[in-house]
């Protein structure tokens, strides 16, 4: 019988074993709802999905697209990096509530089964409940988030948010 003793294979099969259980990451193109990425400008969102049905206003704002559909923008400084226009809102926060048609580019949405989540994209960051029992789990593209509620085995809302 041949031992492995090539310190190379032996890190390589520990890298192969690791990367089995190692926590999905996603892209930033699955961090988006109903066609909205982060960083969206509102006007884009109202392009899509008309004038919203109520704002709540502020530093930050709170459109309300129906039911169960909000979208949470602040407008962003100009910066040489970034091509942020002065005066207009963009997206920092969507939020579903319902299961409205509203969806991530993956395919889930609210009343999905909770089964599906893990399906669709892996071992999350984080699975947590939190105080009121609800089964919270996290996935991270870079410095956005996608975090998807579970109650009673069903999807009971989907939020994508910057976290920096």
């Amino acid at each position: 019988m041949n031992k492995i003793t090539n310190p190379i294979v032996i890190l390589i099969i520990i890298y192969i074993l690791c990367m089995s259980t190692t926590v999905s990451a996603l892209s930033k193109n699955q961090i988006a709802l109903g066609g909205i990425p982060l960083d969206a400008s509102l006007k884009y969102v109202n392009s899509i999905y008309g004038p919203p049905t109520h704002i709540d206003g502020g530093g930050r704002w709170v459109s309300h697209y129906g039911n169960g559909f909000l979208v949470y923008s602040s407008s962003r400084r100009s910066r040489p990096d970034n091509h942020y226009e002065v005066g207009v809102n963009y997206v920092d926060q969507v939020i579903v509530t319902q299961n409205n048609g509203i969806a991530t580019p993956d395919g889930a949405y609210v009343g999905m089964r909770e089964n599906i989540i893990e399906e669709l994209y892996g071992t999350p960051f984080n699975k947590f409940v939190n105080e009121k029992g609800e089964l919270t789990y996290w996935y991270f593209a870079n410095t956005q988030l996608l975090e998807l509620k579970v109650k009673n085995s069903k999807v009971i809302s989907i939020r994508i948010t910057e976290t920096d």
